[in-house]
């Protein structure tokens, strides 16, 4: 086996059973933080697991994130405001398995937490500054990518989160709000080293969560992290 035929092999295989896409997606939701995270589970959970495609395991043991437990999962899934890691290996165990790569999906408070951590700014993008709230537009920024494509611009009631950007991260933004001079990203996409990284700001609260359209762009875009075509929730 040549040399590059081996990185190729390697690379293929970081994503495991979910760029394979007969296996089901072994997704791990890390609970905990601030924010109704209970909440967010409670409906998100019924959603992913009646498209047949996902495994999910739910914990707030954040120890699952180092590196000789988060190599069982293909994803890990976060909302929770607040948290901070409780030692190295667990923030480095994310984001070398996320770089080497592994996925990781944030929604909301997910840049809200971990703020001491410079890597886990790098790798998520972006890191909360501030918020309004209210009924807005969301307007869909990226027509062309995959998680987007199909998707239309709505209305929700949620927070309007705004970021700080890490100096090495280069936004692409897939859909933004549109009201006034709140015009910001409300949620991005990008590769990390070999992994992918899918973050929404929207999200806040039950509102939020039942919305269709919330989440329909949640499940399209874990699906998208994971490297499978994006499929949509039931209607």
């Amino acid at each position: 086996m040549t040399r590059r035929l081996a990185l190729a092999v390697l690379a293929f295989a970081a994503f495991g059973l979910s760029a394979q896409g007969g296996e089901k997606v072994k997704l791990f939701f890390l609970q905990g933080g601030g924010h109704d995270w209970k909440g967010n589970f409670a409906i998100l959970q019924p959603i992913l697991e009646k498209t047949g495609d996902f495994e999910i395991a739910a914990s707030a043991d954040m120890n699952e994130l180092k590196a000789e437990n988060i190599k069982k999962y293909n994803v890990v899934l976060f909302y929770g405001s607040g948290l901070n890691f409780g030692d190295a290996e667990q923030e480095k165990g994310l984001c070398d398995w996320v770089r080497g790569g592994g996925c990781f999906a944030g929604i909301h408070g997910a840049t809200d937490s971990f703020k001491k951590s410079e890597t886990y700014w790098e790798m998520v993008g972006g890191r909360f500054k501030g918020h309004g709230g209210g009924k807005f537009t969301v307007r869909i920024m990226d027509k062309e990518h995959a998680i987007t494509k199909p998707l239309e611009d709505f209305e929700i009631q949620d927070e309007t989160y705004d970021h700080a950007y890490h100096k090495d991260f280069k936004l692409h933004s897939l859909v933004r709000i549109d009201r006034g001079k709140e015009q910001q990203s409300m949620g991005w996409c990008h590769e990390y080293g070999k992994g992918r990284v899918f973050y929404t700001s929207l999200g806040h609260g039950r509102e939020a969560f039942v919305n269709p359209h919330f989440q329909r762009l949640v499940v399209r875009g874990l699906y998208w992290a994971v490297g499978r075509e994006p499929k949509d929730t039931e209607k």
